[in-house]
């Protein structure tokens, strides 16, 4: 018979999460779980029952509404793009981190190509990665209408990525980790297809208090919290980790007249040498 009162790392085999986002999840759902001294204790039934309830960030279909979502979204996603990031976005990335002409580039949650063109328009070849065919389609005729040649499109999970180990230079990722039900095996899996000494680049928000915007925007985490993101890193594999203010906010918008400005941050880290 299966164990019923499961520990923190049998609660997330579980789940199919790693224990650090089990304990993210703790901090932002309504988990049924108990806290004795220092430790939390799950019931196997109690976590069943509450997956069941579709109540759960790590729900097996969370991944599966996030593409839906954006599958929708997308015929209207870059009139809305500006009014969310501003029209300074690429700029502001571009001073925190250097891209050279020969380095192969993969842009992983593209969405309709605005910041896969401006890498594009740099570096050697670019990869364009989205798990949304629609978001893909509108991607792929924005780089047409550029007159670029040197961008590849493909339609893919960002935890199951079909390449082979050590096959770009640049791992970058922008508003895409809060779509994500478990970042860590993702961060992983940027790791996996690094070269030795690449870096990976994530753009996302800060941790914020908006719960609104896991119901109207498909968000299944509430921003990260700084160090716990570096932490991360580090644990995915990267070295030389940083996470810092971008110098921007995202300002998003929602039914009931609800709006946030949130601030958003750049992180980095790099893969290291053999």
């Amino acid at each position: 018979m299966p164990k019923e009162v499961l520990n923190l790392e049998e609660a997330s085999e579980l789940l199919g999460v790693s224990s650090k986002t089990l304990l993210k999840i703790l901090r932002e759902e309504e988990v049924p779980a108990r806290k004795i001294g220092r430790e939390w204790r799950f019931s196997r039934n109690a976590l069943l029952n509450w997956l069941a309830a579709g109540n759960s960030l790590a729900y097996v279909s969370a991944e599966q509404g996030v593409k839906e979502y954006f599958d929708q979204v997308a015929p209207h996603y870059n009139a809305t793009r500006v009014q969310y990031y501003g029209s300074n976005l690429c700029n502001l990335i571009f001073t925190h981190i250097t891209i050279e002409q020969n380095m192969s580039v993969a842009d992983i949650g593209c969405g309709t190509g605005y910041l896969t063109k401006a890498l594009a328009e740099k570096a050697t070849r670019v990869t364009a990665i989205d798990s949304s065919g629609e978001m893909l389609e509108i991607a792929r005729q924005e780089i047409d209408k550029a007159g670029l040649s040197n961008v590849e499109f493909i339609n893919a999970d960002a935890s199951k990525l079909p390449f082979p180990v050590a096959s770009f230079d640049l791992v970058f990722a922008s508003m895409l980790l809060h779509h994500i039900s478990d970042p860590v095996e993702v961060l992983k899996e940027f790791n996996r297809i690094l070269k030795a000494g690449g870096q990976v680049v994530l753009i996302d928000v800060e941790e914020h208090p908006h719960r609104w915007v896991k119901e109207e925007k498909s968000d299944l985490w509430l921003g990260f919290d700084r160090a716990e993101l570096a932490e991360w890193l580090k644990e995915a594999g990267f070295s030389e980790e940083t996470v810092a203010d971008l110098g921007c906010d995202c300002y998003t918008t929602g039914s009931q007249g609800r709006s946030a400005h949130i601030k958003m941050i750049i992180a980095t880290g790099k893969k290291q040498l053999n």
